[in-house]
């Protein structure tokens, strides 16, 4: 395991290097810990774009998202992002509420650089969409493992997470 590490070490450091000064130890310990964890290279400079103090848009170009794309999706009003598609296209209830938590933890990262995906938010926005299932709301979010990590107050989209609300943000914008 640390012959692997050795071997991308400097490639993570020039990473790290590369953000903000204030940020650049958060940045090697993200790297660091996605390298040790078994992430591909492919991976961690995937990560590279979505730090804090990045180009806000870094997300949306990095997927090959349009700004006509975008923009059917959220709104930016010069600071912050805020869902506005009128359409989830999707029917059952689940399906549209891990919609909202994956486009809700893209306009967390795109405003503060981490994608958050706060419970009470998601709630809230599930409720403006009617796609708020009480008995079933945890079990959703348990069952998407894949794109979602627990935390205390919620969750944390996922790389593979925030592949997928590239790809919903691409179909959306049709």
């Amino acid at each position: 395991m640390f012959e692997k590490i050795g071997n991308y070490l400097n490639e993570v450091i020039d990473i790290a290097n590369k953000c903000p000064e204030k940020y650049q130890v958060k940045c090697f310990e993200i790297l660091l810990d996605a390298l040790v964890r078994g992430e591909t290279t492919a991976n961690v400079q995937t990560a590279q774009g979505q730090l804090p103090g990045e180009d806000k848009f870094g997300f949306f170009q990095s997927h090959g998202i349009s700004q006509d794309e975008w923009t059917r999706v959220f709104h930016f009003d010069g600071n912050s992002f805020n869902i506005i598609v009128k359409n989830l296209k999707e029917k059952p209830i689940s399906k549209k509420q891990i919609r909202l938590g994956v486009l809700l933890g893209t306009k967390n990262l795109l405003e503060t650089g981490e994608a958050l995906v706060p419970k009470d938010m998601l709630i809230d926005i599930c409720k403006k969409y009617n796609a708020y299932d009480s008995p079933n709301f945890s079990t959703n979010m348990k069952k998407q493992k894949d794109f979602f990590w627990a935390k205390s107050n919620g969750w944390t989209l996922t790389v593979p997470g925030q592949e997928q609300a590239a790809e919903i943000i691409k179909e959306l914008a049709q």
